[in-house]
């Protein structure tokens, strides 16, 4: 199939026939001047043409791009040196001798081919303008932006190329160190976030939308981060849209977290501040550990204090007496408990101490100066331990006719002691349980969330352990009250302590100088006793004893309270007993160990454990006593 003749090819046709009839001419010099004169026009196209030719021509070599005309097959038929330049070939080696595929990179060379056939056959939407890579010098690739147009009537096309190398190896690399910082963004465990000026989310990353729950693009960064309805105390952003980079340490209200903060100023590409960027890293473990030396520091601190002032009379701490081994350890365990505000849960018997000691925690913590609140969860009936807790509002129900507040509300800042705690039910347990733990509780009738700041102290009898097992108590309630464990001994099990208990409440019941003596039989017996109601019980014979000059034991009919009973009315009688108590105490303290002493033939290892009291306790009194 024959072509029409380029531009170049047509001004050669023309340029040889307009020769030829000028030599013509002039081998025949009869021809008429009318022929003469449209040959001088032909002349005068020719050297039109042969003009336009050749400044075609110095355009296309001399434009800033690389630029072929390339035929139908894809045959280079003419390049510039700006191309030459670009792929380090010689015109000879390309033109009419290599097709424009060959120079086209494999990746790109069946989009380029689906254009060039597909501009031939007429398909709308073939670009003029692509981006493609080809080889260059040493067979390097070259990033090219590529312009085509087709020369009409030809079927030939001219393109022209612009290196754009640099450009795309620039955006390669910023690509790249977009994907990196993408990738360490998506891997970063703390939270980041940018937001507008009006505080308007714009991105987030994936560690807190997970965190959130959700994208949150375009929700106010405080509701969307830590559920407020108001920006958050710490945040400064109209400082940071100045210019400011801010860090500070915040604790998050929606999960109670510590974070520190850094947020800083986002530019524009004019240097203008448009964003804020905010990034939050967890840091509740170092806060917590921060938080522990502290309290540490604190209970040391409160243990040095309180120790101090417990050295002068260790046989009593507060209104708790006692110098028993058994009893030093239950003295540090209030020291420490004291130092802490961690709920705390005390073990003994019935008559034992349990609020004594309850109050001693109080007294010896930095919650003093607040109400110790006592409640006794047995005695309050289930059908009112609810509105008594937590109070209730007016017209709660009959009888509400004003606003009451409840033991939760009266201990606020300082100490809530429910006594009996194993009768508390399962229902109140879980809603005491959301209020140590926080989440406040509601008045009956009310409908305001209320979130005291409180000390939780219980005490129980029983065994809270069997009732967990038994479904009685909540697992989560009892793990929640049982942090710090006290247990008191029944005064069975520290009898060398009746003498000082004796003492302590004679003191407590007699006038001045009017205390009666308690002779050696009295003494022997309240030993030989085993006190099932425990220090009430002896404060309860000793009352009776000052009031009535009697003693009565709860177990009638015993061989103890018949030799008390001898014994007082002689210490009434006989004035050979009438002396200082102490010294009256410390005489049958000593009449009492030599007896032991006897009996156990001086092995003092079975007299200590005949007495229940520590071996160096026994020596301690001995060497007293002059029984060495």
């Amino acid at each position: 199939m024959k072509t029409k003749p380029g531009p170049d090819q047509a001004g050669h046709d023309i340029v040889t026939q307009t020769g030829r009839r000028s030599e013509e001419l002039w081998a025949d010099p009869g021809k008429t001047p009318g022929r003469l004169h449209r040959d001088r026009g032909v002349e005068e196209q020719i050297l039109e043409l042969t003009r336009q030719k050749e400044m075609y021509h110095s355009v296309f070599e001399n434009t800033g791009t690389g630029t072929i005309i390339i035929d139908p097959d894809m045959l280079i038929l003419h390049v510039n040196a700006k191309f030459m330049d670009l792929v380090g070939l010689e015109r000879n080696e390309i033109e009419n001798r290599m097709r424009w595929s060959q120079f086209v990179v494999p990746g790109d060379n069946e989009m380029m081919q689906n254009y060039h056939y597909g501009r031939r056959k007429g398909i709308p939407g073939i670009p003029t303008e692509y981006e493609c890579r080809i080889f260059g010098k040493s067979g390097d690739i070259r990033y090219i932006d590529m312009k085509v147009g087709m020369i009409p009537g030809t079927g030939r096309s001219i393109a022209s190329f612009m290196d754009i190398t640099k450009r795309k190896l620039a955006e390669n690399r910023l690509r790249q160190s977009e994907a990196q910082l993408s990738d360490i963004i998506r891997t970063f465990e703390g939270l980041i976030y940018i937001t507008s000026k009006d505080y308007r989310v714009e991105f987030m990353n994936i560690t807190l939308q997970e965190k959130a729950g959700r994208s949150g693009v375009g929700e106010k960064c405080y509701r969307v981060i830590h559920g407020l309805d108001t920006p958050c105390p710490g945040c400064r952003l109209e400082s940071v849209l100045s210019g400011k980079t801010r860090r500070w340490e915040l604790k998050s209200p929606r999960d109670g977290r510590w974070y520190w903060s850094i947020q800083s100023p986002v530019y524009d590409n004019r240097g203008r501040i448009v964003k804020a960027q905010t990034i939050h890293m967890d840091i509740t473990d170092r806060k917590r550990r921060e938080e522990q030396i502290s309290e540490d520091a604190d209970l040391l601190r409160n243990e040095n204090i309180v120790l101090r002032s417990a050295m002068k009379e260790r046989y009593r701490f507060e209104n708790i007496v006692g110098k028993s081994q058994a009893m030093q350890k239950v003295y540090e365990l209030v020291v420490r408990a004291a130092a802490s505000n961690a709920p705390v849960i005390i073990y003994g018997e019935s008559g034992t101490g349990k609020e004594l000691v309850a109050r001693a925690i109080h007294n010896l913590s930095n919650r003093s100066e607040k109400q110790f609140v006592p409640v006794n969860s047995g005695a309050i009936s289930e059908n009112i331990v609810e509105s008594e807790l937590f109070g209730y509002r007016k017209g709660a129900f009959t009888g509400a006719e004003k606003d009451k507040e409840g033991f939760l509300g009266t201990a606020d800042g300082g100490t809530l002691f429910l006594d009996e705690i194993g009768d508390i039910g399962p229902n109140l347990q879980v809603k005491l349980l959301r209020a140590i733990e926080g989440g406040g509780y509601t008045p009956v009738g009310g409908t305001r969330v209320i979130k005291p700041d409180l000390r939780i102290v219980a005490a129980t009898n029983k065994n809270l352990k069997r009732l967990v097992e038994k479904g009685v108590m909540r697992e989560d309630f009892f793990y929640r009250v049982h942090i710090i464990p006290i247990r008191l001994p029944a005064l069975r099990d520290r009898k060398e302590d009746i003498p000082l208990l004796v003492d302590y409440f004679l003191s407590a019941f007699g006038d001045e100088g009017q205390i009666p003596p308690m002779g050696g039989k009295i003494m022997e017996a309240f030993l030989r006793y085993d006190w099932p109601g425990n220090v009430r019980e002896l404060q309860n014979v000793l009352h009776r004893y000052m009031t009535l000059g009697k003693i009565d034991f709860m177990e009638n009919s015993s061989d103890c309270e018949a030799d008390a009973q001898e014994q007082v009315s002689f210490g009434r009688e006989s004035s050979d007993l009438c002396g200082p108590l102490n010294e009256i105490v410390a005489e049958f303290e000593k009449e009492i160990i030599l007896n032991a002493l006897e009996e156990n033939r001086w092995q003092k290892a079975r007299t200590a454990v005949a007495l229940g009291i520590h071996r160096k306790t026994l020596f301690t009194k001995m060497k007293k006593f002059g029984l060495e």
